[in-house]
């Protein structure tokens, strides 16, 4: 089960390395993005895969382990969400999910600009900007892009607490 948490949580963090932000036409509001993630920290790694659909304020989030073992649904609007595990419904706020996994973790609502390479507003100062990264609300985020300007690999970090985000498709939502 715990695999299955670090898979949704590697479904919020994000990082990688490279150039600075071309314009993709991709929108942290509007985005679907299908994605291999990893999360490993000090007490425990795994790898899975994620979806991720974006409109407006709107979201959906489906991660899995290999073979589409321990299938999670996170799904919302701002900071209310429904989490979907293992045949149990809650009612979450995102943020208090992933503090649930984790120590010191990413802000959700950050998130789909991270994954895009982007500093997020509202999320406090922007340090250490530079080729490809920047840091933000705690952590280093990392970032290489296609050139299409898409980011191909984005990695946070924290400590000992690395997430990687390996996207292999996006799309702009209508």
């Amino acid at each position: 089960m715990v695999r299955y948490l670090w898979g949704l949580l590697g479904v919020l963090w994000l990082a990688g390395c490279q150039s600075a932000p071309v314009e993709t036409g991709l929108s942290p509001a509007q985005f679907f993005l299908e994605a291999r993630v990893s999360l490993r920290s000090e007490d425990a790694s795994g790898r899975g895969q994620l979806s991720w659909v974006q409109q407006g304020e709107a979201y959906r989030v489906t991660a899995f382990g290999p073979f589409g073992t321990g299938l999670v649904v996170l799904e919302g609007t701002g900071q209310s969400a429904t989490l979907l595990q293992n045949g149990q419904v809650q009612v979450v706020a995102p943020d208090a999910l992933l503090a649930g996994w984790m120590a010191r973790p990413p802000p959700f609502s950050a998130l789909p600009h991270w994954f895009l390479g982007r500093p997020s507003p509202g999320h406090g100062a922007v340090r250490g900007r530079g080729e490809g990264r920047f840091e933000q609300a705690g952590w280093a985020v990392r970032f290489r892009q296609d050139a299409a300007g898409r980011p191909e690999q984005v990695i946070l970090t924290q400590g000992t607490t690395t997430f990687t985000l390996a996207p292999y498709r996006w799309e702009r939502t209508p």
